[in-house]
């Protein structure tokens, strides 16, 4: 059968017909190749048999692996990893057995009522994304006609946005109790800095301009593997209070002076988040403070810098966002300019005596 060329789209496809299990043809054709040899290097696996049985009505798990191919060549490595652990972990566990054409939207829907009993609502909203794409990657690949995922329809519950953060004389009473140079310093940075924690993690000394007080963030650690950030705003240069950036330096002199590696590590390996996450532990307790997680640091440098009436753009530059919107949606409620004390100051515009008294007639 011939290749051909979809010239909407610059990619090949081909069409052919391959045995059915109970007898007679199927026409199948599929789409996406980048070249006419990978094409008629997949129509001949076709032809061969070797797929013909799962192109009548492939596993779910068959199609997932096929979309995680796919996806790989095309997505940034953090969102390859954060997907496939979706993947791996909640989806071919629950449907990997069943035919792909035979789950039905209730099947979904009983599923998110079993996930929402477990996790919150940002992260079932989440693996229903995930399952969605999918099947919107069957659709195209012509594996499928029908996205159950989608008519199932997605979590319809508001997440709670409520946020957790340490003001000042919190951390100072934190910070107290912190007894290990390098996570008094790697503690202080996260605060100071609002870096997220995958970012701080990456930081090399190549990172530290001690002459300018400036640190460079251009990756972040997912899953103990170094990669560039999701979006290209999260890359930027912060600039450091002294106090800061005099213990980073107190911290390269005492472990190397010529040490161009991680900041918080030994040499290219930085601290497991699971050590972090236990020595953060142990710090809290003994401080006796809330504990927030290690991202609402983040959180609280963005409190940080509102109570002391930092502008909306420099909050959102220092903390890697899109845009301004992005920083007031998540932290409006945090600048102290309420709608009362917007009016106290238009009535502080004119005083009384300004005021001109009409009087009837």
């Amino acid at each position: 059968m011939p290749v051909y060329k979809d010239k909407e789209r610059g990619t090949y496809y081909f069409v052919t017909r391959v045995p059915k299990k109970g007898g007679g043809t199927k026409q199948i054709k599929r789409r996406g190749f980048k070249s006419r040899p990978e094409a008629r290097k997949a129509e001949a696996l076709v032809i061969a048999n070797e797929e013909s049985f799962e192109e009548e009505n492939p596993t779910f798990e068959f199609m997932a692996r096929e979309y995680l191919k796919w996806y790989k060549k095309r997505r940034k490595a953090s969102s390859y990893l954060k997907t496939s652990s979706v993947i791996e972990t909640h989806l071919i566990p629950k449907f990997g057995n069943k035919k792909l054409n035979n789950i039905r939207s209730r099947d979904i829907m009983r599923f998110q009522n079993d996930l929402l009993d477990q996790f919150a609502v940002s992260h079932v909203k989440k693996i229903h994304q995930v399952l969605s794409a999918v099947y919107n990657f069957s659709i195209k690949q012509e594996y499928t006609k029908d996205n159950p995922a989608r008519l199932a329809g997605n979590v319809d519950i508001e997440e709670d946005q409520h946020i957790n953060y340490w003001t000042l004389d919190e951390f100072k009473a934190f910070i107290k109790h912190v007894d290990d140079q390098l996570y008094y310093a790697l503690f202080m940075t996260l605060y100071y800095s609002g870096m997220r924690k995958g970012e701080l993690l990456a930081l090399t000394w190549g990172d530290v301009d001690f002459d300018n007080n400036m640190i460079n963030i251009d990756k972040t650690v997912y899953n103990r593997n170094v990669t560039k950030p999701k979006t290209t705003s999260s890359i930027r240069k912060i600039m450091m209070p002294t106090h800061v950036m005099r213990l980073l330096s107190q911290l390269k002199a005492d472990v190397n002076p010529k040490m161009t590696y991680v900041v918080f590590g030994e040499f290219h390996e930085h601290i497991s988040t699971t050590t972090l996450d236990r020595k953060y532990d142990v710090y809290v307790k003994s401080a006796k403070v809330k504990k927030i997680r290690l991202h609402d640091f983040r959180h609280s440098h963005a409190s940080y810098l509102i109570n002391r009436n930092t502008i909306p753009s420099v909050v959102a530059k220092r903390l890697g966002h899109k845009d301004v919107g992005t920083t007031l949606n998540t932290y409006s409620h945090l600048y102290p300019s309420t709608e009362k004390e917007a009016v106290l100051k238009m009535e502080d515009d004119f005083k009384l005596a300004e005021i001109v008294q009409f009087k009837k007639a």
